[in-house]
């Protein structure tokens, strides 16, 4: 997973500009997603095990067999919280991709309030009602279509979308932006992005826990606990996690060494950079590399 520097969005490639859709198929063992966000909306279906999916400071556990949905520029993370692999697949998507050149009743009625973000999807739906069991199978179908790429797959996926949206409006289950969030929730992902675009943009150089704090005006002691109650790691954790996540895109091109990656991605001694990527990736810098090459 890339993100852009200076921001939190990722700029993962997202399938061809064509078809701005992609489906990932995550197989995680006792995994840990670092907090980040992104333009498409998300839809996350998972086949089995069970993980936690934090969804701007909200958990929300997701088992075998449900599905949640991420909206356009939400803040998430997620970890395993079964025994054992966890698999779930991620369907990525723009909703321009769905967007009509002509102003008809489906780009003005719907369409249109999604992409201001006037209407969100639900977070998440119960599958046993009649809206969830349409969603799956859908979802189902796009999975199957995407990996099995006949021709005519992308109008395939582009039917399911649409039959998804239909769903939701035809349940009622679009949620009015202007009233999903308190206050003071709406506070906590102002601060959060903040803070996380600072350490995006100056993870290759030192980072003080005073830094984040000033950033955001709070006291550095008051800040700690904040960042740990909204994100569940310390500041140092989130960004040692940050930068292994970095140094694990560089190490995938064997021209570089590993010594240079260490201090490329901000850290300042190599035994603690070693110690950290065992610590998250549960493989040394050249075992990683090996498993590409």
């Amino acid at each position: 997973m890339e993100t852009e520097k200076g921001t939190l969005r990722e700029t993962v490639d997202r399938g061809e500009a064509l078809i701005p859709f992609y489906a990932y198929n995550h197989v995680w063992s006792n995994f840990t997603l670092y907090l980040h966000w992104h333009n498409e909306v998300e839809i996350i279906y998972v086949e089995k095990g069970s993980l936690v999916y934090t969804i701007d400071t909200i958990p929300i556990k997701v088992s075998e067999g449900e599905f949640i949905i991420i909206n356009s520029g939400q803040l998430h993370s997620a970890h395993t919280i079964c025994n054992g692999d966890c698999v779930h697949h991620a369907l990525l998507f723009d909703l321009n991709f769905l967007n009509s050149k002509h102003d008809d009743s489906c780009q003005l009625n719907y369409l249109n309030p999604l992409l201001s973000g006037y209407y969100r999807f639900p977070t998440s739906i119960d599958i046993n009602t009649n809206c969830g069991k349409k969603v799956i199978g859908e979802i189902k179908e796009i999975l199957e279509s995407y990996n099995e790429k006949y021709f005519g797959w992308e109008i395939a996926i582009k039917a399911s979308l649409y039959k998804i949206f239909s769903v939701v409006a035809r349940e009622g289950d679009f949620l009015i932006n202007e009233s999903t969030y308190t206050s003071a929730i709406s506070y906590k992902i102002t601060i959060l992005k903040r803070v996380l675009n600072y350490i995006q943009k100056n993870y290759a150089d030192k980072i003080y826990t005073e830094d984040l704090a000033k950033e955001v005006s709070m006291n550095p002691q008051y800040f700690c606990r904040f960042f740990k109650a909204n994100t569940g790691k310390t500041p140092v954790d989130f960004i040692n996690q940050y930068r292994i996540e970095q140094a694990t895109k560089l190490i995938k091109n064997a021209d570089k060494k590993i010594s240079d990656i260490c201090y490329e991605v901000g850290f300042e001694n190599f035994s603690y950079f070693i110690k950290k990527f065992k610590e998250y990736e549960k493989c040394t810098p050249n075992q990683y590399r090996k498993s590409f090459n």
